[in-house]
């Protein structure tokens, strides 16, 4: 077993376990340098026709298009980094969540359902700040990702026991470091630096069984909150000082909170 992240996930990116192409990759290191050449991405993106069509969809979608936009070079003008690699996250969620994760007993639609509520309940932590919502909502759907590595490595021992939860501040963290020596928030973190996601976003996630303190740590863990009240079952004893930074200062305030989340996530996986 390799002595850090960077080895265990270079193995597992190297096993093609991951459904990504290439192109993907090279797209999202592009994007990761701010001199990119949009001609030059353009033409990458060409090469991945799910990646190329969600961009499309995108830069058409109500919120964006003032004109119809034909072509994937527009696209780019149109969209800029930020969406870009908002889009880019979405498509490698999509990819995560297409087989179970049968170390953990999860099946794929419950990993969806937990990234998605993670997400959106980040997104609506960060709005109430006027933080960054885009970064938010990337950083709770992709804040888990480091399961699937878990997962190929569980099953390449022979599938022993389903791993042990153990609460909500470290949920899985004591069996994952059993297996491998790192726990998913590590192998997450490594992932996504090694797929050319910015470091604000890989080390937010490293650290999500950390005390938060920086504003996408706190809307992260806000998120995982939410995710655990409506798709664990759980209702762990939250942050105080977190909440309050968010004027969540009651029981009441949290239940319309989470009300929120629920009925925010349930549209968005109706919508895809």
């Amino acid at each position: 077993m390799p002595s850090d992240p960077s080895g265990i996930v270079k193995t597992f990116l190297a096993a093609g376990t991951l459904p990504l192409s290439r192109s993907v990759s090279k797209v999202q290191s592009m994007l990761s340098h701010s001199d990119y050449n949009a001609a030059d991405l353009a033409e990458q993106l060409r090469m991945d026709p799910t990646l190329a069509t969600r961009v499309m969809a995108v830069a058409n979608s109500a919120f964006f298009s003032r004109q119809p936009c034909d072509a994937i070079d527009d696209a780019v003008n149109r969209l800029g980094t930020i969406q870009l690699t908002r889009i880019f996250a979405q498509v490698l969620a999509n990819a995560a969540l297409m087989s179970p994760l049968q170390a953990y007993g999860l099946s794929a639609d419950d990993i969806r359902r937990r990234s998605i509520f993670t997400a959106v309940g980040a997104e609506m932590a960060a709005g109430r700040q006027g933080a960054d919502r885009s970064a938010a909502y990337m950083v709770g759907l992709l804040h888990e990702v480091g399961m699937l590595v878990v997962d190929s490595l569980w099953s390449k021992q022979g599938g022993p026991q389903k791993l042990a939860y153990a609460d909500f501040s470290l949920e899985y963290s004591a069996a994952e470091k059993s297996l491998c020596g790192f726990d998913q928030a590590a192998l997450s973190a490594e992932l996504l630096k090694q797929l050319s996601f910015p470091e604000s976003v890989y080390q937010v996630i490293g650290r999500q069984y950390r005390t938060p303190l920086e504003p996408l740590a706190c809307a992260l863990y806000v998120g995982r909150l939410a995710r655990s009240f409506a798709c664990d079952s759980l209702k762990p004893d939250p942050n105080q000082d977190v909440l309050h930074s968010y004027r969540i200062t009651s029981t009441s305030q949290l239940d319309a909170f989470l009300s929120d989340v629920r009925e925010e996530a349930q549209n968005r996986m109706k919508g895809g």
